[in-house]
């Protein structure tokens, strides 16, 4: 009975590892793509639902038609001062006019030059050997100060923060960005394409 319940247990050992080591090479694998997918059809649904039809798909068909056709209209018919007469009433408006002005700010500094497109190294203490990787947002964010906005984003979250630091202490990362972002995200858990030229910064 005791040699039975013992070779009952060592296959149960073994079966319990097979079962540990196919579930981790399956994370491995395939959690990327899972959440890769889960995250775009959140997304997906998300704008689906601001014109709620009752037909996957057809609400985002028609808020890219309806866009379409609004900026068509902005374009032909209606003036720029027209446009700004009407946000500038939106403005005022209180909450509401923050949160419009925030977001038209935001869209506006995209297709501008300010965007996350130039992964740096910052030194916030000049006196501490302790490094940041960020991105170099704006040269110039305030009048009569010689100071660099940089965006540091959180490790494992899509928050971050901003310092506004001298020039001196950014250096060029020589990175591609999206391999930055990638990196911070990952709280370095993943190893980034440098170029041998950045080896001097480490």
């Amino acid at each position: 009975m005791d040699i039975l319940l013992m070779r009952f247990l060592i296959l149960l050992r073994k079966l319990i590892g097979l079962f540990v080591r196919y579930f981790i090479r399956g994370v491995i694998l395939f959690l990327p793509a899972i959440v890769t997918f889960y995250l775009l059809w959140f997304l997906l649904d998300a704008i689906d639902s601001i014109l709620p039809v009752g037909f996957p798909g057809l609400g985002i068909l028609l808020l890219i038609v309806g866009l379409t056709v609004l900026g068509y209209i902005s374009t032909h018919w209606l003036g720029p001062t027209l446009i700004a007469g009407v946000e500038e009433r939106i403005r005022k408006i209180p909450l509401i006019g923050f949160i419009y002005a925030s977001i038209r700010e935001l869209i506006d500094d995209s297709r501008r030059s300010f965007r996350f497109d130039r992964p740096v190294l910052v030194q916030p203490d000049p006196t501490v050997p302790v490094y940041h990787i960020g991105f170099l947002t704006h040269t110039c964010p305030l009048p009569n100060k010689p100071l660099v906005a940089v965006y540091l984003p959180y490790s494992f979250s899509f928050m971050g923060n901003l310092l506004l630091v001298s020039p001196e202490q950014v250096s060029e990362l020589g990175m591609k960005s999206a391999d930055a972002l990638r990196f911070v995200v990952a709280g370095g858990l993943i190893t980034p394409s440098v170029p041998s030229k950045s080896s001097n910064h480490e």
